[in-house]
């Protein structure tokens, strides 16, 4: 007999409800379909006669009721169709064909997986892990291609190490950025030249790009010059300023090793640039420095080279760099940093292209600590669910065309523009707790 207030709770129209049980924490919905099939699936005849030739209970997982995991115990009916001798299962509007959830828990699970680890997914609805997976992947599979985005005229490349591949090592991810609109655009399982120039020439519209950002990685340098000849290569500063700090800290690691211990713990001391310093902590440095003297030429080495960074024009920033080399002592404990000065001079011509056109990677190097957040969460995550989960964390940037009423009989040439995931959003779903 049906329940119409145990219908209205669980609010699947096509169902009547028999019987009702719960407990704690589950609830459970006996349910019959309330119409015969009008056709037969077999040989399409409308309205044909139909006999039930055996039933039997099918338990399929739905959404939480009252917040309590729930399941539908169906009896489901099997017709044999007396027109054509056809057998077939009648067919359920709420369920997928061979699923044992129903399709408005797909669409949950289809909305929750990128922000929720798999396995609280899990735990909460009594669901496979490869269930969830299938349905995420499905979302992913989705997503607009490179083609289908809209082509930036700055477009960043990065990367990230974060698994390691059959030999042990960290296998470098490729990170494709769109810096007009500061969007993840992909996420490619490694970073080889081939990769990127697949990329590359699968744009939208290629010779849009007129500046690409990227380190110092030869692999990156070369697909776009090939596939991108006009495009202007220019090496990300952080990526430059990134090695005065390394041979800075390099330094003062020497040093600690027979220096007292307040060294060791001073590394964003001698890190930080002198104008953020308070007078505690440059009256602190000093003291290293008066016992210390070549970490004071060190930090000196690193201080002069930031500032070739706020030079003007390309020449300024070059004459600036060849002054900066000659400060470097000729004494041993300095070959690291002309080292440096010669992978700045291999590379001169990209390096300097940032000061015809400042563009930089700033943004997409916090990508980095995002997508190892989203690893720590769910164990176990390969790359296409760590992809996955930061292309669709916090949707897309999307510009929509506006409405003109007052010329609606008019073609419009107006299309949806998709720029890629958002890179701040992405941020604010991790600090939310969302991923």
């Amino acid at each position: 007999m049906s329940n119409p207030l145990m219908e209205k709770m669980l609010d699947l129209p096509e169902f009547e409800v028999t019987d009702f049980k719960q407990n704690d924490n589950d609830m459970g919905f006996y349910v019959e379909t309330k119409k015969r099939p009008t056709f037969c699936p077999v040989c399409g005849c409308y309205m044909p006669n139909l006999v039930i030739y055996k039933s039997r209970k099918q338990t399929v997982r739905d959404i939480s009721v009252l917040g309590k995991r729930t399941a539908l115990i169906i009896n489901r009916h099997y017709y044999e169709c007396r027109e054509c001798g056809g057998r077939f299962a009648e067919p359920l509007e709420s369920v997928g064909d061979n699923e044992r959830i129903t399709k408005r828990l797909r669409t949950t699970l289809a909305l929750l997986a990128p922000y929720c680890p798999f396995t609280d997914l899990e735990r909460e609805y009594q669901i496979s892990d490869t269930t969830i997976r299938k349905i995420f992947m499905e979302r992913v599979n989705a997503l607009p291609k490179p083609y289908e985005l809209e082509t930036p005229k700055v477009l960043g490349i990065d990367e990230i190490c974060l698994m390691k591949d059959d030999y042990h090592r960290k296998q470098p991810w490729a990170i494709i950025a769109n810096g007009d609109k500061n969007t993840v655009m992909e996420i490619l399982r490694n970073r080889s030249k081939t990769s990127v120039m697949e990329f590359l020439q699968s744009l939208k519209d290629p010779s849009k790009v007129e500046v690409a950002t990227m380190d110092m990685w030869s692999g990156y340098r070369t697909a776009v010059n090939e596939v991108l000849p006009k495009a202007l290569v220019v090496v990300d500063k952080f990526h430059v300023v990134k090695m005065a700090n390394e041979q800075m800290d390099s330094a003062r690691k020497y040093f600690y090793k027979y220096a007292p211990h307040g060294l060791k713990k001073s590394k964003s001391l001698f890190l930080m640039r002198e104008d953020k310093l308070t007078k505690k902590a440059i009256s602190c440095r000093d003291e290293w420095f008066e016992q210390y003297p070549k970490l004071e030429t060190a930090y000196a080495l690193k201080e002069s080279f930031y500032r070739i960074y706020d030079c003007s024009t390309r020449f300024e920033a070059e004459r600036a760099f060849r002054e900066w080399q000659r400060q470097i002592p000729s004494d041993t404990d300095f070959n690291g940093w002309r080292l440096m000065a010669s992978t700045v001079r291999r590379h001169r011509k990209p390096i300097f292209n940032y000061f015809d056109a400042p563009y930089t990677n700033a943004f997409v190097e916090g990508l980095n600590s995002v997508i190892r957040s989203i690893s720590d969460e769910g164990r176990g995550y390969d790359f296409d669910i760590l992809r996955g989960k930061v292309l669709l964390s916090a949707g897309r940037k999307i510009e929509t065309p506006k409405t003109d009423f007052d010329h609606m009989t008019h073609w419009s040439k107006s299309v949806i523009k998709d720029y890629g995931s958002a890179f701040e959003d992405i941020l604010g779903a991790i600090k939310r707790g969302l991923i």
